[in-house]
């Protein structure tokens, strides 16, 4: 893990970046974390994605970034991340946000989803906050005391305390770099009327507005019990807008995690692993994407991909969507019994390849496109509950683990989509 800065308007803002030993073929993620928090809450999560590339922001106000008095409206730190992805080439990446940082990561993906890749929204508001009590409630529940700390072994032990069994030593430098120096003791970076400026921000923001907007994969990943002693109305109000955004977005996945608002700490492998599958299908789902950016305006879709070969360009197109559509079948094979061990039928490719063409024949370029779009989508409700180090039993890639056999794939639908790319082109 490495540190570094960018600087925007004279505001300079801190991250942390993970790189992976070898070259990923997934998405980069970008982490943004919660109001009061800062991005070493992610460094639990981070540390069980080896092969991933990774970087969490400290937003303004947060951990050792500047903290300017003024400058937390959603366009000023939309602002922000649009530098950061720029100036760091994260083309794409999967949004992770906590708490406010989910409300973050949600705007900027409805506002540029041409530079978002997918979203994970952990714990965050998924309905608005007005909808559900009036501001002077909202205000006084969302602006508790501020702490104050004599020295960092009174802040730790209070962390300490309120994380439970969920505390570890790994966790001081998450305490410490939420805290700034006072004239007798340690406080919190982020100042009362800052944290005002963010909670009205928050009371004011539209999800519902927002979540149609988006593009990619979609996961909210949500606390059972957020608060301790919540009432069951409360609970029951969340239920209700997840439910509601599922009909928004009926592609949406919701997981329920055992464990408090802070999961990134309470069930770091358990997120950890669905923000892999979540990556995962925005790698396919950005081939849907791209595959769709060719069947605008009149296209040779009858000329030959290779002069000495028998398939025209359409006859790709089905390959690239007969494939894209198998991928929830081969994740429902890891794991199944003996075959699992890749001792089943052999796979014929160029018998499966003729016979999916011919299913394929009378539809058109928009109908296959449609394909590799639901392709994705059915992908990633198929992985919810995949082991990805399970053996898969079909296809091409039998007997080699889930997660092997997704990469292998992928490489394949990205070399057939610049074959076929190539052959379009005037």
């Amino acid at each position: 893990m490495q540190e570094g800065w960018i600087e925007r308007d004279g505001v300079r803002l801190h991250y942390l970046e993970w790189r992976p030993s070898r070259l990923s073929a997934w998405p980069n993620l970008l982490f943004l974390h919660g109001l009061s928090s800062n991005a070493r809450i992610w460094e639990r999560v981070a540390s069980r994605l080896p092969g991933l590339r990774m970087v969490a922001l400290d937003q303004r106000s947060h951990g050792p970034s500047d903290r300017p008095p003024a400058g937390y409206t959603g366009t000023e730190l939309i602002g922000d991340l649009v530098k950061l992805t720029q100036e760091l080439e994260l083309e794409r990446p999967v949004l992770v946000g906590h708490s406010w940082g989910a409300a973050v990561a949600l705007t900027f993906a409805a506002t540029h989803p041409e530079r978002t890749g997918g979203l994970v929204m952990v714990d965050g508001p998924v309905a608005a906050l007005r909808d559900r009590m009036p501001w002077e409630e909202a205000s006084q529940r969302l602006q508790p005391p501020l702490p104050h700390y004599r020295d960092l072994t009174e802040a730790v032990a209070a962390q300490r305390s309120f994380l439970a069994d969920a505390w570890g030593d790994d966790l001081l430098r998450f305490v410490e770099a939420g805290l700034v120096e006072h004239a007798d003791g340690l406080v919190p970076t982020l100042s009362a009327p800052i944290r005002e400026q963010i909670v009205r921000w928050l009371y004011d923001l539209e999800p519902r507005r927002l979540f149609p907007r988006t593009e990619g994969p979609l996961l909210l990943a949500m606390a059972e019990r957020p608060w301790p002693d919540a009432p069951s109305s409360a609970l029951e109000w969340r239920r209700r807008a997840v439910e509601g955004v599922r009909q928004l977005r009926p592609d949406a996945q919701v997981r329920w995690y055992d464990s408090p608002h802070d999961i990134p700490l309470v069930r770091p492998a358990e997120l950890a692993l669905d923000l892999e599958r979540t990556a995962v299908v925005a790698a396919f789902w950005s081939l849907a994407r791209e595959t769709a950016a060719l069947e605008h305006g009149e296209r040779p879709w009858q000329r030959r991909v290779h002069a000495e070969g028998s398939w025209e360009a359409r006859d790709l197109l089905a390959h690239l969507s007969s494939t894209q559509a198998a991928l929830a079948g081969v994740v429902a094979s890891a794991g199944e019994g003996s075959q699992a061990t890749g001792t089943g039928q052999p796979f014929d490719p160029d018998r499966w390849n003729a016979s999916q063409l011919r299913r394929r024949r009378e539809r058109t370029p928009t109908e296959l496109v449609r394909e590799l779009h639901a392709g994705a989508v059915a992908l990633q409700a198929a992985l919810m509950a995949a082991d990805l180090s399970a053996r898969t039993s079909i296809g091409p890639q039998a007997g080699r683990p889930l997660r092997e056999a997704l990469e292998q794939m992928y490489a394949h639908q990205r070399g057939h989509l610049a074959e076929l790319q190539a052959a379009l082109e005037p």
